[in-house]
């Protein structure tokens, strides 16, 4: 009688209370050490492992790792300056079977946060950015349904994007403006597009700074789009403690 008692309670209770948590999934090898920088560590974090399974980040600041292991963008981490690109790291993992790049995230979240022994919470805070939003006639952008490999070039007219969406613009944007760009276009997909970013400071360290048009001319003189100013609430991950150095792999 007492069993089919407690069997009846542990039906009745939430499956938060009536099942235990799953374990989070983690890496089966897993190796996380600093890194001479060298050289520059570029400007678009990613697993440069394309097997299934495996993960490699080599000379890379802990926000990168961190931007792709929670799908951020720089501008959502906040955490101390040293993350950005003063400490440079080697992390080589390997998962115990084929993983999604979903599930290979989820491994790099728990890396990350056993290694470098951090404690880390989300917010959402209101910040001031420019919105990408559309013009008043239909975006000159040209959608792209190949599998072709995406590519930047530039050209006498300016930076064509080959075979990408429109928030690759965006984080490039974000990257040397004042403030987030977020794409509130409505454009889902990707595209072939060229704008002139000549004139944006800092895209291109060997031109002149200001030689060209200013880009809130060039978002609508080339692409038929608009940047606004505004207020916007934006998800943030907020590191309030992180180790330099990581723990032993």
């Amino acid at each position: 009688m007492r069993n089919a008692v407690i069997a009846l309670m542990m039906f009745a209770l939430p499956p938060s209370f009536a099942q235990r948590p799953a374990a989070p999934l983690r890496f089966e090898v897993a190796s996380v050490k600093r890194a001479e920088p060298q050289g520059g560590p570029g400007d678009i974090p990613r697993n440069m492992d394309s097997s299934p399974g495996h993960f490699a980040m080599r000379n890379v600041p802990l926000r990168f790792a961190l931007e792709w292991a929670y799908d951020l963008k720089d501008y959502q981490i906040v955490g101390p300056e040293w993350i950005k690109a003063e400490e440079r790291y080697d992390m080589v993992a390997t998962a115990p079977g084929p993983a999604s790049e979903a599930q290979m995230k989820l491994m790099l979240q728990a890396l990350l946060t056993e290694r470098f022994q951090m404690k880390i919470r989300r917010e959402t805070r209101e910040l001031s950015v420019y919105a990408l939003i559309p013009g008043k006639s239909a975006a000159k952008v040209k959608r792209i349904s190949s599998d072709d490999a995406p590519s930047l070039s530039g050209g006498q007219t300016g930076v064509l994007f080959h075979n990408q969406p429109i928030s690759r613009l965006t984080f490039l944007l974000s990257r040397r403006m004042d403030r987030p760009v977020l794409d509130m276009t409505g454009l889902d997909g990707s595209y072939d597009y060229t704008i002139d970013i000549s004139g944006l400071n800092g895209f291109n360290p060997q031109s002149i700074a200001d030689s060209g048009p200013s880009i809130f001319t060039a978002v609508q003189t080339d692409l038929g789009l608009k940047l606004e100013s505004r207020k916007a609430p934006v998800e943030m991950l907020v590191i309030d403690s992180v180790s330099k150095i990581p723990t032993e792999n």
